[in-house]
């Protein structure tokens, strides 16, 4: 990660109480300038809310939304679509949306987000294209690979949007940046000689331009997050597997280096919805691999869906492919009986447990306080607690 730009890099790291208040609520900041929409399941559970610890939660699944390039008639600009704006509309636009912020950072930071973010020049160059080949192309798609170049499909099959759904082969590829591929997002479309109205589309977390488009204020350099093609060094060539795990390249940017800026420590519950993101593309990232791989874990030895056709028990048309989730899944059935069989084993062999011991954080522990930045308390640094709490358990353990 680059330093940030001025005047975000003071409104992050500063003491005053512009920055305390820009910090507390830099959520809302970051979505008054991201690109694209976060969609997800709110926690609606008693408690999840309200005064005291916050935390950022989901039940379920996490996506990033890219709404189309140009607003329908009438309705008001959104998310990328106010970068198409100059600074100044961008920045009144912005502030009629959010009339509690300042109007001074909101103008500011608009324009330190025209001079350096990358993308707002490739958005506005995809609406020029878009409306010089409108009238020439009833059928067309503008769309941004993985490669972060814009590519134009003359009569594009909206189909070609869809996920992959055989699992006759299954790879992966280096390079695997073709044209209209699913990992594309879509800048703009036309079907018919028409544009959809206010069509959105998710963004594959496998893009490049997954992260920087809505973190907008914690890359706002446009420094590219995870793709299929991304490898490990290998400057003394005894590695093996050249490849970059999606969790090995999120694991980097949660420790503090001295080469490196600590943004993301620096952005309290951006930072906890960061990591809640980042979680949730890699464990659907494996979800996607299980479900195309079912045949891989021989779940045939589960369904027992021929013999339900077989004894009439159910209408055949009502039969759906149930995806088995191995004991390896962290949380899924079979990994929690599998607990459960290990606790009566070690039960059957040392007896019954004599203590049932409940082991809590304390986050005035002295290694939890040190990793503290300047002003910070606990509840803004999630990482050491973890880490710290999971170190102890193991030296009770032992």
């Amino acid at each position: 990660m680059r330093a940030l730009p001025e005047p975000l890099n003071t409104l992050m790291t500063g003491q005053d109480s512009h920055s305390r208040l820009f910090s507390q609520h830099i959520c809302r900041w970051n979505t008054l300038f991201a690109f694209t929409s976060l969609s997800f399941n709110a926690d609606a559970r008693t408690g999840a809310t309200g005064q005291g610890l916050q935390l950022f939660q989901i039940p379920g699944a996490i996506y990033h939304q890219q709404g189309p390039l140009v607003p329908p008639g009438g309705r008001d600009a959104l998310y990328s679509q106010i970068y198409l704006y100059d600074p100044d509309q961008a920045a009144q636009a912005r502030q009629a949306g959010a009339p509690t912020l300042d109007m001074t950072i909101i103008a500011s930071l608009t324009r330190m987000l025209q001079e350096v973010y990358p993308f707002i020049q490739l958005y506005l160059t995809a609406r020029e294209r878009f409306a010089q080949l409108a009238e020439q192309e009833p059928n067309l798609r503008i769309i941004l690979d993985p490669r972060l170049s814009l590519i134009v499909e003359s009569g594009a099959d909206r189909r070609r949007e869809n996920l992959p759904t055989a699992n006759d082969v299954a790879m992966i590829l280096p390079e695997e940046y073709g044209r209209g591929g699913f990992r594309d997002i879509v800048f703009a479309e036309r079907v018919n000689g028409e544009v959809p109205d206010n069509r959105l589309t998710i963004i594959n977390s496998n893009h490049a331009s997954y992260l920087p488009l809505h973190y907008v204020l914690l890359l706002p350099n446009g420094e590219p997050g995870w793709h299929w093609a991304r490898t490990l060094r290998n400057e003394e060539g005894n590695r093996q597997n050249l490849r970059m795990s999606q969790r090995t390249f999120f694991r980097f940017p949660l420790h503090t280096r001295t080469d490196e800026p600590a943004t993301l420590m620096r952005s309290q519950m951006l930072f906890q919805q960061f990591v809640v993101d980042a979680w949730a593309a890699c464990d659907q990232n494996k979800l996607n691999w299980l479900r195309t791989n079912q045949a891989k874990l021989r779940t045939d030895l589960y369904n027992g869906l021929a013999d339900v056709l077989q004894q009439g028990d159910v209408n055949p048309e009502e039969v759906g492919r149930r995806v088995v989730l191995p004991s390896s899944y962290v949380g899924g059935d079979r990994f929690m009986q599998q607990l459960y069989q290990d606790s009566m084993a070690l039960v059957r062999n040392f007896g019954k447990p004599s203590l049932f011991i409940t082991f809590t954080a304390n986050p005035k522990w002295a290694e939890i306080q040190d990793e503290l930045l300047s002003g910070q308390t606990a509840i803004d640094r999630p990482d050491p607690v973890a880490r710290v709490f999971n170190v102890k358990v193991r030296d009770l353990l032992e």
